[in-house]
């Protein structure tokens, strides 16, 4: 399990003299190294939690497509490296998901597990109802 570069964007104190697209997508670069790493150490399955993804929305609502763009691409480049049957995981917690579905099906990851202990199983409704095509796992 590694966390992704959205959430450790989110959860760290970041550099201010760059942008922090910028940063996210060296924080990427360096995750698509250490998914290459543990390929090669034969692990076949690797989880990039992104549990702050939807928490560094920004509040301007302008600004969120930008947002989206740079998280995903950034999700992306971090499992560029990973080989066809290395199975990619993400997490996600505490987010209502109606709003971001369509960002999730684009980060593209093989099975999406999310936290629905809070919830009653409710957050999964939105991955029936648009026809998810990724596993998901409770």
């Amino acid at each position: 399990m590694l966390t992704g570069s959205v959430t450790i964007l989110n959860w760290s104190f970041v550099r201010d003299d760059k942008p922090r697209d910028e940063v996210s997508k060296q924080i990427a670069v360096a995750l698509s190294d250490e998914i290459n790493d543990l390929q090669n150490a034969g692990i076949k399955i690797i989880q990039v939690d992104e549990a702050a993804f939807k928490e560094g929305y920004p509040l301007r609502a302008q600004k969120i497509k930008v947002y989206e763009e740079w998280a995903v691409r950034d999700f992306k480049i971090s499992i560029c490296s990973a080989k066809q049957e290395t199975q990619i995981h993400t997490h996600m917690c505490y987010s209502e998901f109606n709003d971001i579905i369509k960002t999730i099906e684009d980060m593209d990851a093989d099975v999406i597990s999310i936290e629905t202990a809070r919830s009653g199983n409710e957050l999964l409704k939105v991955f029936k109802e648009v026809g998810y095509k990724q596993e998901v796992g409770p």
